[in-house]
């Protein structure tokens, strides 16, 4: 890197040409060595583990075996085909004939008798044959699936016709046999043979760092670079600062369970789709992760390192880069620069600060080869730059460094001879050792085909879609991230018009640059522009620099009407954050910033238009008279100076204030402060669960009258008085008990079916709950309930939709029948879905009243109001309890353990925490067409939702908890685990893709 002892020139005098001496020989063969190393690595061999499962005979029980990926390796089964009842019997399936029906379908193998033998897989009818006494055999393999009868082949469909497994389960389980080898092609681990080349690759690569010809003696870091300043200690404090108090990232929740299940998985795989295809090529840095995590997995400890890491780049920025472009650095300008970068683009655990971080060292060590003419640190650079791309795709803008500075880099390669250049290919191709360190070959091309096949990228022509996501409303265009974007990019502009050549004009490219190369992202977030970071800051601080020195009358007023569209750009976000970082109402969270009512966008829009256009006008009405003297404007610089330090002072100020406010709320800072005290459990020790919906149903007030006739109900209330359609007081509880028997709970009776209700009382499903509740249907008013509490809300749960002009509404009164307040209540989509409410002042009784004259072919439904009974969360799941953890929730679960994925499987685990009922996202871990992982085994179960509810603030969803409580009975299953030597290049099939891979 350069020595800013005082601004380096351009380009210090080159090393007079040096004789070919051994040692540039040496790099040269040490180089291809090297190259040869980064090539076999991923065709060595790989250790992969061969799980069978065999099942069947006398006394076998129905056993999970939900594979991951779904299909197996080869399956064979074989069973004796008894004289049929004449129902017929099912001597195997591996997929439940009757799952619960709001889990997605798999097809699996299926051999039924009844007067014909049907034997069908993947959905294909594979044989029909005549039924009598005799012995059927099933071979499914990726090239072929056959049918023996008495050992002989009588039906064949070759292709890959490979049954789903969630199951084993049979009719007659002693007449059947099955053998089948989960798919573990991904569950690899580093062979002897792997290893011993990655030793030799990285020892040589070792060796040809040593033996190029290395440069003058130049000091690396210039003199009291330790000495802290005062612009350090506020970039630290205010890091500190935010570690504690910062938001969350809307992929934190999805990389902690990633590098969680690592344990169990044996390699870094994405848990939640892609069949838990591996993360490879770029998953080194979840290593270091799940190494990380080790000591605690808290939400404080597993944010430290993007931390420490915006900490190294502020020193590189201000001690290398900076003094590397300005004659007088402004540490005090830096500062603010860096952390309008940094703060909303970088904290987490997403990968941008190693990405900014590479990219910034590339750039250095480039300069300093630019400097010193000198080979050494571009080879170091290149080294970089590959291990930077192997972090994430974005990192492929590591490279952009060496575009700027190509010329002047290609003099020194032409000086250093042929022999360099094995040494500057070798350099970035040891990346490899990293990105395929225990996968083969034949399993990344698989992984990477099953990513394409489901998709969830764009193509990189859709590039303008991240911008048009910076300008929208929502958090990928909030108020923060748009700043630095548009800021910078002004400044990259302003760096090109000043300065023709200088490393200014190199870093400015070099931004710009990396712009162009996140069209080869495959994702579109806006968050990618922290890649950019650490260079943004330093091109940001450059631009400012150079609009505020001697910059032409004309150019300032050009810079001030940037800065004004910029600024209302900037002004028109919102201050919107993810998820729990957004719980509690952050100052313009909802809205644009405002000052006494008026948009800040437009005051500073009005402002610059004013100010450019007086300028223009006063410089015309003076050139008009024959004077020529520029008007005199407002320092560009200045302008955006301040308006660099009013974003980041508003997100810092924002968040100090709310975490505050809230410190005995849930907060990161709540949480963070708990760690610290020895509660590290996050969310999981702030939020409580209804357990038992039925136990919360309001009783009727004795003596009060519904609010209409039973006539007025419409068709659905012929005949409320006798009870048609009503719920029994059993259908009401969730574990088969009586919900009259409980404090405070009504039994259907009670609920107004015997006290002259127009509505009549259905069963109404809660989400794997059955409680008494109406149809949205006719015209009427349920009776009266008792509303015992105003300190939890009366929770209503609907589902269905509302046609336009159907109204349901729950209306609160007092000891009379006045009412006091009426709460409108939607419905939206089958999903049953909680209406919250907090009764008003006085209330002592709610009811619901519906006006939906118009017959409806399905109404939406409304359970009884009740007033939840909680249960504290971590009383119900303690920590160390395994459950499946969402994705956008994951993060905020520290110590409940993350489900396993063993051995191509899943387990079957008795809980999942999901996140609000509102955040569907989650979905796609059980989705089929997604490669779910726990597809397979959402097929075995029901869930019974328990929904949650925040400490403080009882109205908010925070997340909902859910009891995995299988259809019948089942065994779980043990492997015969051996270890097979695989070449790298091996793929044994595919891992198929349910409705999007061919059938055949």
């Amino acid at each position: 890197m350069v020595s800013p002892v005082r601004p380096a020139p351009d380009v210090l005098p080159a090393d007079p040409p040096a004789p070919r001496r051994r040692g540039g020989l040496l790099a040269g063969l040490l180089g291809l060595l090297v190259l040869v190393c980064a090539v076999a690595f991923p065709l060595a061999p790989v250790i992969q583990p061969r799980a069978e499962y065999t099942w069947g005979g006398p006394g076998a029980v129905p056993t999970a075996i939900p594979l991951m990926p779904y299909q197996p390796v080869e399956l064979t089964a074989t069973a004796r085909c008894a004289q049929a009842p004449a129902a017929g019997i099912t001597l195997l399936r591996t997929v439940p004939a009757d799952p619960d029906p709001t889990a997605a379908r798999l097809q699996g193998l299926t051999i039924a008798v009844s007067d014909q033998l049907r034997v069908t897989s993947a959905g294909v009818e594979i044989a029909t044959l005549p039924a009598g006494d005799c012995a059927v055999e099933v071979r499914s393999t990726p090239t072929e699936t056959t049918v023996l009868l008495d050992g002989a082949p009588v039906a064949s469909r070759t292709g890959d016709l490979r049954p789903a497994v969630a199951a084993l389960e049979s009719d007659r389980p002693d007449l059947v046999s099955v053998h089948l080898v989960a798919d573990t092609r991904f569950q690899t681990t580093i062979s002897p043979l792997k290893a011993a080349i990655a030793v030799v690759g990285v020892l040589a690569l070792l060796g040809m760092l040593v033996a190029v010809r290395p440069s003058r003696r130049v000091r690396l870091l210039p003199r009291g670079w330790w000495r802290p300043r005062l612009p350090d200690l506020g970039v630290a404090a205010t890091l500190a600062v935010w570690w504690v108090i910062g938001p969350i990232t809307v992929d934190d929740g999805y990389i902690a369970g990633i590098v969680r299940d690592r344990e169990s998985s044996g390699f870094i795989g994405n848990v939640y789709r892609w069949l838990n295809a591996p993360e490879a090529p770029f998953s080194w840095f979840y290593d270091l992760y799940w190494v990380w995590a080790q000591v605690s997995t808290s939400t404080a400890w597993m944010r430290l390192p993007s931390v420490l890491f915006g900490l190294v780049t502020w020193f590189l920025l201000a001690r290398l880069t900076l003094p590397r472009l300005l004659p007088r650095a402004n540490a005090w300008l830096a500062a603010p620069c860096f952390l309008l970068w940094w703060l909303p683009l970088t904290l987490g655990l997403r990968p941008e600060p190693w990405v900014a971080l590479g990219m910034l060292v590339t750039w250095l060590l480039v300069e300093r080869a630019v400097a010193l003419g000198a080979v050494r640190p571009l080879v170091v650079a290149l080294l970089v730059a590959g291990v930077t791309t192997a972090v994430t795709p974005g990192g492929l803008m590591a490279f952009a460094p060496l575009v700027p500075a190509a010329v002047p880099l290609l003099r020194i390669v032409r000086r250093s001879g042929v022999a360099i250049l094995p040494v500057l290919l070798a350099a970035p191709a040891a990346a490899v050792f990293l990105m395929v360190s225990d996968q083969s070959l034949g399993g990344l091309l698989e992984a990477t085909r099953v990513r394409a096949l489901i998709g969830g990228g764009e193509p990189w022509y859709d590039e303008y879609h991240r911008y048009a996501l910076l300008l929208s409303t929502d958090l990928q265009g909030s108020l923060a991230k748009r700043a630095p974007v548009l800021l910078t990019i002004l400044a990259a502009v302003a760096v090109l018009w000043a300065r023709r050549t200088s490393p200014s004009v190199r870093l400015a490219l070099t931004f710009l640059v990396g712009l162009a190369s996140m069209t080869t992202n495959p994702t579109k977030w806006t968050q990618h522009f922290g890649d950019l970071a650490g260079v943004g800051a330093g091109v940001l601080v450059v631009g400012i620099v150079v609009v505020g020195r001697r910059a032409p009358a004309w150019a300032r007023v050009v810079a001030l009407a940037a800065l004004t569209v910029a600024g209302s750009l900037i002004w028109a976000g919102q201050n919107v954050w993810p998820f729990v970082s957004d719980w509690w109402g952050l100052t313009w969270s909802t809205v644009p910033p405002l000052v006494a009512g008026v948009d800040v966008a437009l005051l500073w829009l009005v402002a610059g238009v004013v100010v450019v256009g007086g300028a223009l006008l006063l410089h015309a009405w003076r050139r008009s008279g024959g004077r020529s003297v520029a008007p005199r404007v407002p320092s560009p610089a200045v302008v955006a100076t301040v308006l660099v330090a009013a974003v980041v002072g508003l997100q810092v100020l924002t968040f100090a204030r709310t975490s505050w406010q809230h410190r005995d709320d849930y907060t990161l800072a709540s949480d963070a402060v708990s760690t610290l005290r020895g509660a590290p459990c996050g969310l999981q020790e702030r939020m409580s669960v209804e357990t038992d919906m039925a136990a919360g149903l309001l009783p009727v007030v004795a003596g009060a009258g519904s609010g209409a006739s039973a006539g007025s109900a419409g068709t659905d209330s012929a005949s409320a008085a006798g009870g048609t359609g009503s719920a029994s007081a059993g259908s009401a509880g969730t574990d088969g008990g009586s919900a009259a028997g409980r404090t405070g709970s009504a039994s259907a009776g009670s609920a107004g079916t015997d006290s002259g209700s127009a509505l009549p009382i259905l069963p109404t499903d809660a989400g794997g709950t059955t409680l008494p509740g109406i149809r949205v249907a006719g015209e009427g008013a349920t009776d009266w309930f008792a509303v015992e509490r105003n300190d939890l809300p009366v929770v209503v749960t609907t589902a269905g939709d509302l046609r336009p002009g159907d109204s349901l509404r729950a209306e609160f009164a007092g000891p009379t029948d006045e009412v006091l307040g009426a709460v409108a209540l939607g419905a939206s989509g089958d999903t049953p879905r909680d209406q919250r409410m907090i009764a008003p002042s006085g209330a002592t009784r709610v009811r619901l009243v519906v006006d939906a004259p118009q017959a409806a072919d399905s109404p939406a439904t409304a359970t009884l109001p009740r007033i939840p009974r909680l249960t504290p969360l971590d009383e119900v799941v303690p920590p160390g309890t395994e459950a499946i953890l969402d994705w956008p929730v994951a993060f905020v679960f520290p110590c409940l353990t993350p489900a396993p994925l063993p051995l191509g499987t899943t387990v079957l685990p008795r809980w999942r925490v999901a996140p609000p009922q509102a955040d569907g996202a989650a979905g796609i871990t059980y989705a089929p067409g997604f490669g779910g992982p726990f597809a397979a085994s959402r097929l075995l179960v029901t869930e019974q939702r328990m929904p949650g509810y925040l400490d403080g603030d009882p109205l908010r969803d925070p997340a909902q908890l859910y009891r995995w409580v299988p259809i019948r009975p089942y065994a779980t299953a043990s492997p015969q685990v051996t270890e097979v030597t695989q070449s790298g290049w091996t793929r044994t099939g595919r891992a198929s893709v349910p409705g999007l891979d061919p059938v055949g």
